[in-house]
């Protein structure tokens, strides 16, 4: 075949403009073993299309994968979990190490009250549990994450009937072009 025609068709194909029949002649003209100098690179793609068109993906595809981002989302949660957990747990570590050396300081050369104790005990109590209510305010929210992943699951449902839609509209194209071939349109000059 003259490559001067493989070209203009080449050129038309990668706007998307080919008909099948075009696509089945340039995949045809790849599987040639001598080609041209310059589209030799483009023999790979055309055999890797081929190639492609008769693979099959397992039936649980769809299953694995929502498994999979499933529990990537769940491992992205228990770290950020971790994270928080150990903040607060360095964070309260270090209120009670202030606490334990400002009430038994063995360097003060001025020993506290047993009233000064008490205060510093109740300060330290205080801010104790503050800390521990902001933190449970903050872990509050995670407890939704079990209903947005319900909501995912329910997504997917919806994806299956996606799917279902896109299938169907091979056969709304089959109706047009029949309608097409059954009732032609009139000619424009004709009145």
């Amino acid at each position: 075949m003259n490559s001067q025609r493989i070209e203009k068709i080449l050129e038309r194909y990668f706007h998307g403009e080919t008909s099948l029949t075009e696509e089945g002649v340039l995949r045809e003209y790849f599987r040639q073993e001598s080609l041209p100098p310059h589209l030799v690179d483009l023999k790979a793609q055309f055999l890797l299309y081929e190639e492609e068109k008769n693979a099959q993906l397992p039936d649980d595809f769809d299953k694995a994968l929502f498994e999979a981002i499933g529990n990537h989302e769940r491992s992205k949660k228990v770290s950020r979990r971790s994270v928080i957990y150990y903040v607060a747990s360095v964070a309260a570590t270090i209120l009670i190490l202030i606490t334990v050396f400002i009430r038994f300081d063995p360097l003060a050369r001025n020993s506290a009250t047993s009233a000064e104790a008490e205060e510093a005990f109740a300060e330290a109590s205080r801010v104790l549990y503050f800390v521990s209510d902001k933190f449970m305010q903050g872990t509050k929210p995670m407890s939704k994450v079990t209903r947005f992943n319900k909501g995912i699951d329910d997504l997917t449902t919806v994806k299956k009937f996606d799917n279902g839609m896109e299938k169907t509209a091979a056969v709304s194209k089959f109706n047009q072009i029949t309608n097409l071939i059954i009732n032609p349109a009139p000619e424009q000059g004709a009145k």
